[in-house]
């Protein structure tokens, strides 16, 4: 790979490219716009006919346009496997929105410049989409009847806006017709990309030697805690929100067991005793004894029904409502839940706090401690397996994949170190794949000029990692000479995208747009 993948780069080709070609996605041969979306009469449903999913300088987008472009790149997305949901998370119909507004802007900016397409190109368009065509040639009577059934719009509408769709396309040719490169800027891009390293490297996180770090002892860790005051402090400000504490109330409780499945009768009966013991309560017998006596909850029986200070997050969502609303030495109703109905007397109530740094000063030792024991465990497995790399040991034999971990995914932190490949990066790259930024390991990796371990331990978002350089080129003069064609291509591609985004973007910053967010949301809900 060429270079670190840019996502917010790739998007924005995305966006630019996809004006280029939303003619042919919209109307072109098997497009959606001439028959394959056709049949989903839910876009026809959701965009109104008067409606607009936009303006552009007062000249509407239809809605209707947007219903079909979008339900067309949802059912291609369908059929790769993404989900409408995640299709809409993804901003899917952002994208398409951007595509029509976009193009709009072109074919406005077109019409100013008097650029327009001919009736040879647009009649070439129509005979070769496969829709308007009989026995495999155009047919007049087809084209007719496609437009009054499922467009319904005349031809003359339509072949006005196809107009319009391939004069923003001619624009874009000749804007991108002023692209061009010099040999300079080819030599400066071969010299970059042909400077190329494959690394293996493994990365060694605390997390992972976490499991190998004994408790400390009562003494070892006093002593540790007296030396690293500041430390503890440090960590206590960074992570002060996990010692945040909701209000807490303390609740006993006296359940009568009827779950769900017990039937109507069942359950009535539950409710009749639990209700007769609450009166019982309030009639003045203590609420631990008859708890004793009468709850199903075996694990608070013996303890007079007695849950201890509880967050609202631990109780049935009913019983926590009448719980927080309550004040202390309050009783609670019946309260009827999946597993049956409960009485809870609430004793205290507690306001929400964070915990005070004085009380969590031996909780926040032992973790630091524990984290710094596994950083050195790490460390240590680092330097030994450089050593081992330096002796002739290859990293991928020293720490290979684990079937449990890549069972868990590729967005799953290894449980153990293991050996990563990056596949080719070249010296332009600013991330290493699936390791991050790192500079200091870069420039040690091109300053090589063949494979071979860097000679240190490196530290990556804190946790050390060991590089071996696996493949290792640099580009030539005779290498130049073969690819220089190839080069001066994707050069003057690369000059076409700056050109065509550059020239959209201005266009954009001076037009008045308007999107109508509620149609969009009913055809993308619909």
């Amino acid at each position: 790979m060429n270079e670190s993948f840019d996502l917010k780069r790739f998007v924005s080709y995305l966006f630019i490219a996809g004006i280029a070609v939303l003619f042919a996605v919209q109307w072109g041969p098997g497009s959606v716009g001439c028959g394959k979306g056709r049949g989903d009469r839910r876009g026809d449903s959701a965009a109104s006919e008067a409606e607009s999913a936009a303006t552009v300088n007062g000249k509407e987008v239809p809605l209707k346009d947007f219903s079909r472009a979008y339900l067309g790149q949802l059912s291609r997305f369908k059929s790769q496997g993404l989900t409408a949901q995640l299709a809409k998370q993804l901003g899917i119909h952002n994208q398409v929105l951007e595509q029509l507004i976009n193009t709009e802007v072109l074919a406005q900016a077109a019409e100013a410049r008097g650029i327009m397409a001919s009736d040879a190109e647009i009649i070439d368009v129509l005979k070769r989409n496969p829709e308007f065509q009989k026995d495999g040639k155009f047919d007049i009577n087809t084209y007719k009847n496609v437009m009054a059934q499922y467009y319904r719009r005349t031809p003359e509408d339509f072949e006005a806006e196809v107009r319009r769709q391939l004069s923003a396309q001619k624009l874009l040719d000749l804007v991108e017709q002023g692209a061009v490169v010099s040999e300079d800027e080819v030599k400066a891009r071969y010299l970059k990309e042909a400077n190329k390293a494959n690394l293996t490297f493994v990365k060694f996180s605390a997390t992972q030697f976490a499991d190998k770090v004994p408790a400390p002892k009562s003494t070892e860790l006093d002593a540790w805690s007296a030396a690293h005051q500041a430390d503890i402090a440090a960590y206590y400000e960074k992570n002060k929100a996990s010692y945040f504490q909701d209000t807490r109330a303390h609740v006993r409780q006296i359940l009568v067991r009827a779950s769900k499945d017990d039937g109507e009768a069942r359950r009535a009966e539950a409710k009749t005793k639990a209700e007769g013991l609450l009166k019982e309560i309030q009639g003045g017998k203590d609420f631990a004894e008859v708890a004793k006596a009468s709850s199903d909850d075996t694990e608070t029986k013996a303890k007079g029904g007695d849950l201890g200070f509880v967050e609202r997050f631990a109780l049935p969502s009913g019983l926590a409502d009448a719980v927080f609303r309550a004040k202390a030495g309050d009783l609670t109703p019946v309260i009827e839940s999946p597993i049956g109905f409960h009485i809870a007397k609430v004793e205290e109530v507690k306001a929400p706090e964070t915990r005070p740094l004085d009380a969590v000063k031996k909780e926040i030792a032992e973790t630091v401690w524990k984290r710094d024991k596994a950083t050195e465990l790490a460390r240590a497995e680092a330097q030994k397996a450089l050593t081992a790399a330096k002796s002739g040991k290859k990293l991928t034999d020293l720490y290979p994949k684990d079937e449990k971990d890549a069972a868990a995914g590729q967005f799953a932190a290894p449980t153990k170190p293991v050996a990563t490949e990056t596949g080719d990066i070249n010296r332009g790259a600013t991330t290493l794949p699936q390791l991050g930024a790192s500079p200091e390991i870069t420039n040690a990796v091109f300053a090589l000029t063949a494979p071979a371990v860097l000679d240190q331990v490196f530290a990556v978002g804190g946790d050390p990692v060991v590089v071996q350089v696996t493949e290792r080129s640099k580009p030539s003069d005779d290498d130049f000479v073969k690819q220089k064609e190839q080069m001066t291509t994707e050069a003057i591609k690369g000059k076409q995208f700056e050109l065509r985004e550059a020239f959209v973007k201005s266009l954009r910053k001076q037009a008045t747009v308007t999107q109508n967010n509620q149609a969009i949301d009913r055809v993308t809900e619909g």
